[in-house]
């Protein structure tokens, strides 16, 4: 590809990432995770050295994340919380993603420029990357991409090359992509591979230089192990499974991250795991379970016994880059997610034109075929990030496709909270709980919504609930403590904050609550200091007392 050729390329990938994504410059936060890591994440609001300690530290998000909270910080320093400086961050991210994608399969030498736009095209505007550019909270995806590609370039460089200082770029680039997302730690692997396959052999002499990548991989997976186990919200999905079923699940999985990018409709946010005795009559599962199967078998029947190298190890490469999201540890409440076809996307489309080319099957008019995708690919993404808009239209959204949905009920009810709606917010969060009566997260909005609308102690029966299933929940006991206040009941109050505070020393609504209990209980030399401390971090309701 010619100079020209190449810059024109360039201009149009940008042009077409900025029209197919471009309802997300009138996108709002939503609560599904961005209050957890932008809104009420007091250690992004202010710019500071403690704060970026913290943030480095791990304290400030249940995942390892740092460098991706840490671009929350300066975003917040720069533009407050303004959701279209956010959302305008992650498009752009995403549209040097795209580039890097191009200049690394010309780095490739690939001859088949057919095959080098089709990927492009669906790396850059297939329906099923919009979560992972419209999602605030997946910045991690958009920055970690980001570094993962510019860690791949040098390595390139340096297998050319042998310059070191090209391994040292590329070293620097891997921590900096597993500081964004642990999902990185496929990189040296997939470098592995490329090796092999490049030299015909297992050369460990070229393997040397990779000992230090395999040893930040381990270290960053050990780390984003513990932080998944020690999430009180993350229940283990699959205890209920023998191990055919798991099998089963996983191969499911295989044939949906293969498969999917074909068919880019009835998207959903949520896949959840379905009920042990359900799993092997789930219409979805079975489907994939044996379009995983035929994969598999096609990928690895070219591979083996056809000669067909580049197949099998595109094949194999994919499968270590998905291998920490199928859902062998059970990580998240949805067995397959949307968001994981970012970057992965590429394999699928990749190996399909080559079986497609080995059996001699080609596609007529390939460049009419490609416009017809361009063209529809760009109206499907628009109209997905368009669902994207705010709380309201991303839930609602969700509920269309599955009205039992009882994730999307809850986050549905927060809406309502949050807007002083509460009678609207009950109706949707008691059919949550109808549906998952164990869950301290529900349990808790719908106790908050019967404080609300006057009934405080009813909703003390349900914040017990949920502290009984969830007996470190701070939020629920901070609930409870005002619901008792209500009541009259103080001292069980104190009790409540005094424990929600111990639990979590530096939340600013935890500190708020204790403080004005001390404050209208007399005590102003033990109140004023938790007030002044609840402000600082970001809780503005504190200065009115202060004020006074």
């Amino acid at each position: 590809m010619d100079s020209a050729t190449k810059r024109y390329t360039q201009i149009a990938i940008v042009a077409l990432c900025i029209i197919a994504f471009f309802p997300v410059f009138t996108g709002d936060f939503t609560n599904y995770d961005d209050p957890e890591y932008v809104l009420n994440n007091s250690y992004v609001h202010h710019f500071s050295f403690e704060n970026i300690r913290h943030i480095f530290l791990g304290k400030t998000t249940d995942l390892f994340v740092p460098l991706t909270v840490f671009s929350y910080l300066i975003e917040y320093s720069l533009f407050g919380a303004n959701p279209k400086a956010f959302h305008a961050v992650n498009l752009l991210l995403h549209c040097i993603n795209a580039l890097l994608l191009l200049h690394i399969l010309l780095n490739l030498r690939i001859k088949n420029k057919s095959l080098i736009h089709l990927l492009i095209v669906f790396f850059a505007i297939h329906p099923l990357v919009t979560e992972s550019v419209c999602w605030i909270t997946e910045r991690k995806d958009v920055l970690y991409c980001l570094f993962y590609f510019l860690s791949a370039i040098q390595f390139l460089n340096y297998d050319h090359s042998k310059q070191l200082k090209h391994l040292l770029l590329c070293l620097l680039y891997f921590i900096l992509a597993c500081l964004s997302k642990p999902m990185a730690v496929s990189l040296p692997f997939l470098f592995t591979l490329y090796l092999i396959y490049s030299s015909y052999k297992l050369d460990f002499k070229k393997l040397v230089p990779l000992l230090p990548f395999y040893g930040i991989s381990a270290f960053f997976s050990i780390v984003s192990i513990n932080a998944i186990a020690s999430l009180g919200s993350v229940k283990s999905n699959l205890v209920e499974y023998g191990f055919l079923k798991k099998t089963a699940l996983v191969v499911s999985e295989i044939g949906y991250y293969f498969f999917k990018p074909f068919m880019p409709v009835n998207q959903s946010l949520f896949h959840l795991f379905p009920k042990n005795t359900e799993l092997l009559s789930n219409t979805s599962i079975l489907l994939f379970l044996i379009l995983g199967l035929v994969a598999s078998i096609i990928c690895l029947y070219l591979g083996i016994y056809k000669k067909q190298r580049l197949v099998l190890f595109l094949f194999l490469a994919w499968l270590i880059f998905l291998a920490p999201i199928l859902q062998i540890y059970s990580n998240t409440h949805s067995y397959v997610s949307e968001r994981y076809f970012y970057m992965s996307i590429v394999f699928p489309i990749g190996i399909t034109f080559l079986v497609l080319e080995y059996y001699q099957i080609k596609l007529l008019a390939q460049q009419y075929v490609l416009v017809l995708l361009i063209f529809v690919f760009t109206l499907l993404t628009f109209n997905r990030s368009r669902i994207w808009k705010n709380t309201k239209t991303l839930f609602e959204s969700e509920l269309k496709q599955n009205p039992e949905n009882a994730y999307a009920l809850n986050n549905l009810g927060m809406y309502y909270n949050t807007r002083s709606d509460y009678m609207k917010a009950s109706v949707y969060l008691k059919k949550a709980i109808g549906i998952d009566s164990t869950n301290a997260f529900y349990l808790n909005n719908y106790g908050w919504s019967l404080a609300a609308l006057g009934q405080p102690q009813e909703a003390i029966i349900y914040l017990q609930k949920a502290i009984h299933e969830n007996a470190n929940y701070t939020e629920a006991l901070s609930n409870m403590g005002i619901c008792y206040i209500k009541t009259q009941q103080y001292n069980k109050a104190f009790d409540c904050f005094k424990k929600a505070h111990e639990l979590s020393p530096e939340n600013p609504d935890v500190l708020f609550n204790l403080g004005l209990y001390y404050m209208n209980s007399h005590q102003p030399s033990l109140g004023l200091p938790l007030l002044e401390k609840a402000y600082s971090l970001g809780n503005t309701k504190a200065l009115k007392y202060l004020n006074k």
